[in-house]
């Protein structure tokens, strides 16, 4: 028997034929393949979470059937985000769900028994998300869209029913007042 010097031997086939491919010549392959379903539920994520974010952003949208009023020292509520109440004679909502008579309890109540409940679970709920500091008093705001014709003591329940459940900070939604003629002209 003859003895021979070994020569190359490639592990496997594949491996053989790679090397010895004229396309390719032993170098990697430019295409890539991507795997879009995970990437594309990423952006639809993404994409909700802008919007939501954006709609957060302090905007209050003003119903059509409340009118506001109007006053020269208003400040617009930029970056305010909170819990927003809507009152008139007809309609109190808060986050836009009504509350019932039994919620409103008798006219002889000062605070409104269903809106103490409702803001002691929201800020509850606030606490458990953000944490809160208990040397200090809560600091969500509560944005109160009320109609102009609306009567005072109705806004009182919500400002004290509101204080029952740990709420201080308010926001009440104006509209800017043209500035009189003669102010304006006065001033330059």
């Amino acid at each position: 028997m003859s003895v021979i010097a070994p020569g190359r031997r490639p592990a496997y086939a594949p491996i053989g034929r790679l090397r010895s491919s004229p396309l390719s010549g032993g170098k990697k392959s430019g295409f890539v393949s991507l795997n879009l379903t995970p990437m594309v539920d990423m952006f639809t994520i993404l994409v909700v979470f802008l919007i939501q974010l954006f709609k957060a952003s302090g905007e209050v949208e003003l119903s059509s059937k409340i009118e506001v009023p109007r006053t020269l020292a208003s400040q617009p509520l930029e970056g305010e985000t909170g819990t927003v109440v809507q009152v008139s004679n007809e309609i109190l909502l808060l986050d836009s769900r009504p509350f019932s008579t039994e919620e409103m309890g008798s006219e002889l109540d000062v605070p409104i028994p269903g809106m103490v409940a409702r803001l002691t679970k929201i800020r509850e709920q606030n606490e458990k998300i953000f944490g809160r500091d208990p040397t200090k008093p809560y600091d969500g705001i509560l944005i109160v869209q009320a109609d102009i014709k609306t009567d005072f003591r109705l806004i009182r329940r919500i400002v004290a029913s509101s204080n029952e459940a740990g709420w201080a900070k308010f926001k009440f939604v104006t509209q800017p007042a043209a500035k009189p003629a003669g102010e304006g002209a006065a001033a330059e």
